[in-house]
């Protein structure tokens, strides 16, 4: 990782328009010739980001799932910026609107969903485990396929996902009310047939996983599908 002093990052980040930020400042700028810049706040000085910062994590993890076929951002360079303890993703962004900007866009707002939840699965099924797969976070591609955004904190492992960590992996959509709502509006056993019928999930651990997301969401047990 590469380190900028004051003079250099201010000179790369000139011009740049602020897309997001919280009350430690900016978290995500768009630079003038269309390429983002991700910081990530040092929050203390003895921590596992220290020794393996979440700009490369997040560099990895966009890596990892261009070379599995799933689209993802494309990162440039990382760098770490001590005056502001600040480390710093520079990439290319992914072309298209988030999930969440092209529901509320679209006439047709409930189209997404059905393929999206059979996208889940088949993260699912290859062992991605997303901790932060909301809405904000899933890009529709021009060609209607789905791509992964703010990938940090990603996990791949050799075999799918178990039920337990398929029902966590849902608890990020509750965090936020417009991809609750979405959701529901849909219809959570539409959304949840399309995810089992688009899953490897074997029978006797679906009645089990369809039960527990029923759960988190408020709407009572689900019933057998017979998928």
């Amino acid at each position: 990782m590469k380190k900028l002093d004051q003079n250099s990052y201010k000179s790369m980040i000139a011009g740049a328009t602020v897309i997001s930020r919280d009350l430690h400042g900016d978290k995500v700028l768009k630079l003038p010739d269309g390429l983002m810049v991700k910081l990530f706040r040092l929050k203390r000085r003895f921590s596992s980001a220290i020794i393996w910062p979440y700009a490369k994590r997040f560099e990895r993890g966009a890596k990892r799932l261009r070379e599995i076929g799933i689209p993802s951002v494309e990162v440039i360079e990382t760098f770490r910026v001590r005056f502001i303890s600040r480390d710093v993703v520079v990439y290319h962004p992914l072309e298209g609107k988030t999930l969440r900007e092209t529901i509320t866009c679209n006439d047709n707002k409930k189209a997404p969903l059905k393929p999206f939840s059979a996208f889940l699965a088949g993260l699912h099924d290859r062992g991605i485990y997303f901790r932060a797969i909301h809405f904000g976070n899933v890009i529709v591609l021009p060609n209607g396929e789905f791509g992964l955004i703010d990938i940090s904190e990603l996990r791949l492992s050799q075999s799918s996902l178990s039920v337990q960590k398929r029902v966590r992996n849902f608890k990020p959509m509750l965090s936020y009310k417009e991809d609750r709502t979405a959701i529901l509006d849909f219809g959570l056993d539409l959304f949840l047939d399309s995810y089992i019928e688009n899953s490897s999930l074997p029978p006797n651990a679906r009645q089990s996983f369809l039960g527990k997301i029923k759960g988190l969401y408020g709407v009572g047990s689900a019933p057998d599908t017979g998928h």
